[in-house]
């Protein structure tokens, strides 16, 4: 889902859209999607990024970060995104979540 199709118009920061995919019955991503999502969707667009929705990590520099993934002709690249309180996501930003399973 980009982050308009959750219903944002303007930039918002990560705890936002997090907050909303819940809100939608969507739950956050384990760590290791973005890994599953690479193998999966092999067809993903050129140049596209796809950021996973979870719960923030810590990089090398303590600074918070989420995992997100582009093709390129060469093949996917994984990245640590920022994602602190001063990173904010424009409406085109693709996010994958999962669904919630059923009681």
């Amino acid at each position: 889902l980009t982050v308009a199709d959750l219903g944002f118009a303007t930039k918002v920061i990560i705890d936002q859209i997090c907050k909303r995919a819940e809100e939608l019955g969507l739950e956050l991503c384990p760590a290791d999607t973005v890994l599953a999502y690479c193998l999966k969707y092999q067809r993903q667009p050129l140049n596209a990024w796809v950021v996973v929705g979870m719960n923030k990590i810590a990089d090398p520099d303590d600074r918070s970060c989420v995992f997100g993934v582009v093709r390129y002709v060469g093949g996917f690249w994984l990245s640590s995104c920022w994602a602190g309180p001063g990173s904010a996501w424009s409406p085109g930003i693709k996010f994958v979540f999962r669904l919630r399973k059923s009681a």
